[in-house]
């Protein structure tokens, strides 16, 4: 066995030691699902009342009594009705409700079950006939397994009880709240002290302190999961946009923007009312007028391609756009800027011959190496195959994921298969990008769409006079504006490069003595770079409280000013990081401030 099977067994036998720790306090807890997951595992509960820190103490606590017992973990196969009256006697009711869906469905569905419903999976095997429950001690539990044959494989000082949060019983609104216990576990105590010092690294990062902190952005209540861009983080916003649209329109990009809100007929046409609707924002005019709120652009970009005849010379066609975009998230996976419900994307629909798809994906793929280059951040593909609710012909399919496989080969870059992971219309390679602290993300994808040019009617005249279908490759590189800023915040710490800062240089005056040189400087400095963003502090404040603040800002560059700069007619600067960069003429800062601006360091 492996270290990353035997991992996986450990955390499986500690989620079910978990359990039965929590039904030694509360007798009637009754058991949802436990699985693994990354660096750890979770267990829900229904539970009497909301659990404390000291429950939690005790629990964890409890745990290592329990592991240092040594206890075998057993498997024995039962059928259906076995394990539906061993469960009912138990009172466990979410457990038989888990058998009787897989009885209802039978094992030769139960793999579609399972797709739908990850609690199938956690705790049934669909393609055993029977079902298996483990026993520890007195504790028994309907599971798949594996696990360790021993407790004694598990280090007691190796995990750790991390947090408690609310989640639904099969991640439906309408059924109970349960508390899931999530815990970390490792094979060894250095790997958890280790994990234990990223945790805190990435607390002190977390974008939705900093966010704030800096003034960048915030919510409320009255519009769950929208943020409200404040000034400064409007600044970071746009300077995004700005980079993203003079790079495009230089790459033959036309940008457009279209309706907030659609009849539903236009995404009964995309597709998207029977493969997404559930996802959608949807208003109810009255008079039979349905609407729904722009989720994606894509099928404004097709009416916007079908509003006259095009030619083969007009392709590619890329319709560009940033406008912002509503999709109904469950309440529980709202996550600060990662996970929203308003946001825009640096989106493009590039409409294409089938025999350019792969010179254009060439283009796009140099498009995303220069993104993400500048922010120094590392980056792979993955390749999302034909799902099991698809719209078209599967031979077109198949062509289509054939090129993208050949795209992806040529590209040279590192790159992995998901199967079933397409989009309802077509294949899609999806950029995973690593931040600073090597936590990987999922930010742009590039989609390629033989079936909804079909759906809108689209045409174009080709050279020999017959009127042929485009191919559209739905494309975004950022993804998320929102997403790809809260990722920014963390992996530079809220310290953004300097293009990039909502504030670019504080003049901080030692004195009121020099705020008329600092303001002399400033209106140089104005003339000489206009868009600078540089910012006044002429507080009656000593000028270390000044200099820690500007610093706590994270504004990359701090210029100092006293009777020495005053006299010299220059300027001592030093950076946020405390660096002091020594006395120097205003032009020789201009120089070095446009230099780094231009070239994006």
């Amino acid at each position: 066995m492996n270290k990353q099977d035997h991992l996986y067994n450990l955390r499986h036998s500690l989620a079910h030691i978990l359990a039965s720790a929590v039904l030694e306090m509360f007798p009637k807890a009754k058991l949802g699902v436990g699985p693994v997951i990354e660096n750890g595992f979770y267990y829900d509960f229904l539970l009497p009342r909301p659990l404390t820190p000291e429950d939690l103490s005790k629990l964890e606590k409890r745990m290592r009594a329990l592991v240092n017992e040594k206890m075998d973990f057993t498997r024995t196969e039962l059928d259906n009705e076995q394990a539906i009256k061993m469960f009912s006697d138990m009172h466990q009711d979410f457990k038989v409700e888990l058998i009787n869906n897989l009885k209802q469905h039978g094992t030769t569905s139960a793999k579609e079950l399972a797709a739908k419903d990850e609690t199938v999976t956690t705790d049934i095997d669909p393609n055993s006939t029977t079902i298996s429950i483990y026993r520890s001690g007195k504790f028994v539990d309907l599971c798949k397994g594996p696990h360790v044959k021993n407790s004694s494989e598990i280090r007691s000082d190796a995990f750790k009880l991390d947090k408690v949060s609310g989640a639904y019983w099969r991640g439906d609104q309408k059924n109970p709240q349960m508390q899931r216990i999530y815990g970390l576990a490792f094979e060894t105590k250095q790997e958890l002290e280790k994990y234990l010092e990223f945790l805190k690294e990435v607390e002190k990062r977390d974008h939705k302190k900093l966010g704030p902190q800096l003034d960048l952005f915030m919510f409320h209540p009255t519009s769950p999961g929208m943020p409200y861009w404040l000034p400064k983080g409007m600044v970071v916003l746009n300077e995004l946009i700005e980079f993203w649209r003079k790079e495009h329109a230089e790459r033959g990009y036309h940008e457009i923007s279209s309706p907030l809100i659609n009849k539903k007929e236009l995404w009964e046409t995309s597709g998207h009312w029977d493969h997404y609707k559930e996802n959608m924002f949807i208003c109810d005019m009255g008079e039979n007028e349905v609407y729904g709120v722009k989720a994606m652009n894509c099928p404004n970009a097709m009416l916007v391609f079908g509003s006259k005849m095009r030619s083969y010379r007009d392709l590619p066609l890329r319709l560009s756009d940033t406008d912002i975009l509503h999709r109904y998230e469950l309440a529980g996976t709202l996550n600060g800027l990662l996970r929203v419900r308003s946001f825009r994307q640096d989106d493009s629909h590039n409409y294409v011959t089938e025999d350019q798809i792969e010179s254009e994906y060439e283009e796009i793929f140099k498009i995303t190496k220069k993104f993400y280059g500048i922010f120094k951040l590392d980056y792979r593909y993955r390749l999302g195959t034909r799902p099991d609710s698809f719209i078209g012909d599967v031979e077109t399919w198949n062509r289509a994921e054939a090129a993208l496989k050949r795209i992806l080969q040529k590209s040279g870059r590192d790159y992995f298969i998901e199967e079933g992971d397409g989009a309802f219309y077509g294949p899609k390679i999806d950029i995973l990008m690593k931040d600073a602290l090597g936590r990987q993300w999922q930010m742009g994808t590039i989609q390629l769409d033989f079936q909804q040019p079909r759906r809108f009617g689209l045409e174009y005249i080709d050279k020999d006079g017959a009127r042929k279908t485009p191919v559209v490759i739905h494309r975004v590189i950022y993804g998320s504006l929102e997403r790809f800023i809260g990722i920014l915040i963390e992996h530079f710490s809220g310290a953004f490069p300097l293009w990039l800062s909502p504030v670019q240089v504080a003049v901080l005056p030692i004195s009121k003595k020099q705020n008329k040189y600092a303001k002399d400087l400033i209106k140089k400095l104005k003339e000489e770079l206009p868009n600078l963003r540089v910012e006044l502090d002429d507080r009656d404040e000593s000028v270390g409280k000044k200099i820690r603040e500007a610093t706590m800002q994270k504004i990359p560059y701090q210029i100092i000013l006293g009777e020495k700069e005053v006299k010299s007619k220059k300027l001592s600067l030093r950076t946020r990081e405390g660096k002091d960069l020594g006395v120097m003429a205003v032009k020789k800062l201009v120089e070095k401030l446009e230099s780094e601006i231009e070239k994006k360091k």
